[in-house]
């Protein structure tokens, strides 16, 4: 149950961090839908090749922000599957881990 709620807490703060990253990248002139757009792909690690994210990567302070991005996004996952894990193989244990 435990595993169940640390999930929900990292996709909870997964979403958040997008959201902060986004108000970022608009604070440095991004449109909204870009800027969106551009937060939530460099947190999961898809990269898209296209004008708008040559503008992205050629600006240092947005540059700054999608490194910052990628590396929370890599360890969100890395908890996220731990979290998973957990959770089913701690049904059969009856709560062993704790």
């Amino acid at each position: 149950m435990v595993s169940i709620f640390s999930l929900l807490l990292i996709i909870s703060l997964s979403i958040l961090i997008t959201r902060i990253a986004t108000i970022a990248l608009l604070h440095t002139g991004l449109s909204r839908e870009s800027a969106r757009f551009q937060a939530r792909s460099a947190f999961t690690g898809v990269g898209f090749t296209t004008a708008e994210s040559e503008k992205v990567v050629n600006h240092p302070v947005r540059r700054r922000i999608l490194l910052l991005l990628m590396l929370l996004g890599n360890a969100g996952v890395a908890t996220a599957m731990s979290s998973l894990i957990l959770t089913f193989i701690g049904k059969g244990q009856g709560g062993a881990f704790f």
